[in-house]
């Protein structure tokens, strides 16, 4: 009894590897892992669930394709543009409600031109890079560009971020209609999470470091380290999350330095030159550590 909950649990744990990895070796795995185990059991070892976890990611992440290297450049790129299209999705839906609660139903025809054809057209582009139409995807987020600034010039006037996403998303989006026959293509399950990960890691509130309450500052102190600790603990992992959220810090950067020109090289504006870093060190921490990986294989 106490072996058929410890199996379910096992089973629980190994959902973190790929559905086809799964249906080839769940078996060999479960009986490995029942057969060691007392019979006493009912919970497996944290330090086995934690080793099950990550090494889960990293097949995910391309650690037992014939091309690993591939898998992740080209995976991580479809990972990229899904989360900065869903950055720009959930700015831009934040702004028009913004828009429409302090006058823009006053004049809803103008509010819609301004801000919403770009969130319309941008979540559009983010359903068909989701659901993997790739070729239409591509066509959306050039329109996504083209159509709203076309409409109105309100977006590009303020280099507002929702304006930038499709921007930065499209020679993503472009360059992914390349993808080798070879390499698979994210599952639509694994790129949503993906995508929600790297867009709640936007949604941390590192502005309120800047309070002057010394316990609210902690507490949100402790929430951004926690965030950016677990994000950093899947991503190591899984290093396609680094390909994937380094452009969505570069949105942030274009807005603040097309808009300010004198922030450009502020290192006390989050959304400036802290944000390029972080994107590129994103880039290189993923470099580094699939060439790693590439020597211990």
């Amino acid at each position: 009894m106490n072996h058929d909950i410890l199996e379910r649990r096992y089973r629980a744990l190994l959902r973190a590897y790929p559905a086809d990895y799964r249906r080839e070796r769940t078996d060999e795995l479960l009986e490995i892992l029942i057969s060691e185990a007392p019979a006493t059991r009912r919970w497996p070892e944290p330090r086995q669930a934690i080793a099950l976890v990550r090494a889960g990611l990293r097949v995910r992440s391309g650690s037992a394709a014939r091309r690993p290297t591939a898998v992740l450049f080209w995976q991580g790129l479809h990972l990229a543009a899904m989360a900065v299209l869903a950055l720009g999705t959930v700015i831009g839906l934040d702004d028009t409600i913004e828009r429409f609660q302090f006058g823009g139903l006053d004049d809803p025809l103008n509010a819609l031109l301004d801000n919403g054809l770009n969130l319309i057209m941008t979540a559009a582009a983010l359903a068909a890079l989701a659901l993997g139409r790739s070729r239409p995807a591509a066509v959306l987020v050039v329109a996504a560009i083209a159509v709203p600034t076309a409409a109105s010039q309100y977006l590009f006037a303020n280099s507002m971020p929702q304006w930038w996403a499709p921007v930065v998303a499209a020679p993503l989006v472009l360059a992914g209609l390349r993808r080798p026959a070879d390499v698979p293509a994210v599952g639509r399950g694994n790129g949503l999470l993906a995508t929600l990960a790297v867009v709640a890691l936007h949604l941390v509130p590192v502005d309120r470091l800047t309070i002057l309450d010394p316990v609210q500052q902690g507490l949100v102190a402790v929430v951004t380290v926690g965030a950016f600790a677990a994000f950093l603990w899947v991503a190591t992992a899984d290093q396609r999350l680094l390909l994937a959220a380094a452009p969505t810090f570069a949105v942030g950067w274009l807005h603040q330095v097309t808009l300010y020109p004198e922030s450009a090289m502020s290192l006390y504006r989050a959304e400036a030159l802290p944000s390029l870093i972080v994107a590129v060190a994103m880039v290189l921490g993923a470099v580094a550590m699939n060439r790693r990986r590439q020597a211990q294989a």
